[in-house]
């Protein structure tokens, strides 16, 4: 593992930019533990600070470019973890039953994700995030 890639929906308010984020790197962090350092990391004076081992970036794309980049990572790529997250998860608050029973009744199109994240070996990472920008 050496590259970690959050894409999120070029739309998005700054809000559920951050929101998102969030959601995909703590999914992808519990997915692949090795993304953190299983060692605190600790200043001078104590402060601890985030143990992120590998290269983290954030871009952009359209809606249907995150559906692509969805089955791309699953068909092409055995060296890299992807995780989506969806609208429905925008708009369901402290409600995980119902969101699990909605997104199984659904295909990834039609989940409308809003966020990708996608980790693992640096080349397939990039390989597949190559043609999105930053997010600025």
């Amino acid at each position: 593992m050496k590259r970690v890639a959050i894409v999120l929906e070029k739309n998005l308010s700054p809000g559920a930019i951050g929101n998102a984020s969030a959601i995909l790197m703590g999914q992808a962090a519990l997915n692949a533990p090795e993304i953190y350092s299983s060692q605190a990391v600790l200043d001078k004076d104590g402060t601890r600070h985030a143990g992120i081992q590998y290269s983290t970036i954030v871009l952009k794309a359209g809606a249907g470019q995150l559906v692509h980049l969805i089955q791309q990572a699953r068909e092409q790529s055995s060296a890299v973890g992807c995780v989506a997250f969806t609208s429905i998860g925008q708009g369901l608050h402290n409600q995980f039953e119902e969101y699990k029973n909605q997104l199984s009744t659904k295909g990834t199109a039609d989940s409308a994700p809003v966020g990708v994240i996608v980790y693992g070996n640096e080349d397939e990472v990039k390989l597949l995030t190559k043609k999105f920008s930053l997010l600025q």
